[in-house]
């Protein structure tokens, strides 16, 4: 009998540079990174605070928010490329024209908010239902990979609008942001993305049909509606952990400059550790997710958050430069693992075929952490003159999702499929 060839070009590589691209350009990214270089030419021209235009930027992660709670169930219903496509051609709508009609700072909120919500469906939840579909044996390493464009999207997005605000102003910044989904992020994914490998007559990780016509790749459609997934102890103990990570190391990242100057250090030193973080972070997202193919995730999340707490605690009594450079890289990391376990446990424990529902909930749970860390951490600096009281908080949760982690159990306890990388 003639076997079948074997192809070295795996066509799901050719998705997972889709999705990679999609989330260098999604609506959270290039809107968070882009205003932050924006906030001082709209405040000379408008005359508006800064604390006036950072608002816009917690109401984008609320409308992102909102937006995601109807993107999950649209994915699940009409596939994440019918989804995603429309997402980005409404968001870059809004983007484009908004320049044209903002001369008042309800007019800005209402542009930042109507483009969060629009543009929900490209912030992580479309491309990781993709990238699950596809991939199952290197699920987490793919994972790892897509997430990383969130990385470079921050890189890009502030250099693209600044050279663009030396030639137009704030206007030009925006419209760049818009060209960019135009030209590069809309023809990338609608030209590349597939919803499921079924879809071109193929299955997850390459795999095909041995003699017998079954499958050689596992299935992975699980079978747990969002009520379902309501009803078990993991969806919760998910949702806790994912908050309370969310919560306390984004609050940190977002002071971490102002600690550090705070300590004595120049602010150009302050900025370098706190890049550190920024790589950390992005390297741990592929390194990370190569291993929870390897190893059962919620042990590896117990090893690594382990050392995050070590790297909280250098914060807090550390004296020494070199003592916060450790406790930004262990943050760091612990960041990208968190981003990276969202999307992996999700699609484990309650399959695929509601994976978009049920993933906006665990999504929702990261963005109300993020929003309210930050606030919080600058709150607590106002009330108590330093950072020491929140970060001992921040310890606390850290503690607690950690512990939380070791209480998961294994991925087969609701879908009756036992992962191919679930070893203890």
């Amino acid at each position: 009998m003639q076997s079948q060839p074997e192809f070295k070009f795996f066509f799901g590589s050719t998705i997972a540079l889709a999705c990679f691209v999609g989330m260098i350009g999604n609506t959270g990214v290039i809107l968070f990174a882009g205003t932050g270089v924006l906030i001082k030419p709209l405040t000379q021209e408008f005359g508006w605070s800064r604390g006036d235009v950072s608002l816009a930027l917690t109401l984008l992660t609320v409308g992102i928010a909102l937006g995601v709670l109807l993107s999950g169930r649209l994915i699940d219903r009409y596939g994440a490329r019918r989804v995603v496509c429309t997402s980005i051609a409404l968001s870059l709508l809004v983007i484009l024209t908004g320049p044209l009609y903002v001369v008042t700072l309800p007019l800005f909120y209402t542009m930042m908010l109507l483009a969060a919500v629009v543009g929900a469906p490209t912030n992580t939840i479309g491309y990781a239902r993709v990238i699950s579909d596809w991939f199952d044996k290197r699920r987490g390493l793919f994972i790892g990979i897509n997430s990383a464009g969130i990385g470079l999207g921050f890189t890009l997005a502030p250099l693209v609008c600044n050279w663009a605000v030396g030639i137009g102003g704030w206007r030009a910044g925006y419209v760049s942001l818009g060209l960019f989904l135009l030209v590069i992020v809309f023809p990338t994914v609608y030209f590349f993305l597939i919803d499921k490998p079924e879809d071109v007559g193929m299955l997850p990780d390459g795999a095909t049909k041995n003699a017998s016509g079954h499958q050689e790749a596992s299935d992975t459609s699980g079978h747990l509606s969002l009520g379902e997934a309501l009803r078990t102890r993991v969806f919760w103990l998910m949702i806790i952990i994912v908050a309370c990570i969310a919560f306390s190391l984004n609050g940190i990242f977002s002071q971490l400059a102002a600690l550090l100057t705070d300590r004595g250090i120049g602010m150009d030193t302050a900025a370098m550790v706190v890049s550190t973080m920024g790589i950390s972070m992005a390297v741990a997202r592929v390194a990370v997710g190569y291993i929870i193919d390897k190893l059962f995730a919620p042990m590896v999340a117990v090893a690594v958050f382990l050392m995050v707490l070590v790297g909280i605690g250098l914060l807090i009594y550390g004296q020494h430069l070199s003592l916060y450079i450790i406790a930004a890289i262990l943050m760091g990391i612990g960041i990208g693992t968190e981003s990276d376990l969202m999307v992996f446990l999700t699609s484990r424990y309650f399959g695929l075929r509601h994976f978009g529902t049920i993933f906006s909930w665990v999504f929702i749970a990261h963005m109300t952490g993020t929003s309210l860390g930050p606030y919080i951490m600058g709150r607590s600096f106002d009330i108590h003159g330093n950072y020491i009281p929140i970060l001992q908080v921040c310890l606390a949760l850290l503690a607690l999702a950690t512990i939380l982690f070791a209480f998961l159990g294994r991925y087969d306890r609701y879908t009756g499929k036992l992962g191919s990388e679930q070893k203890f």
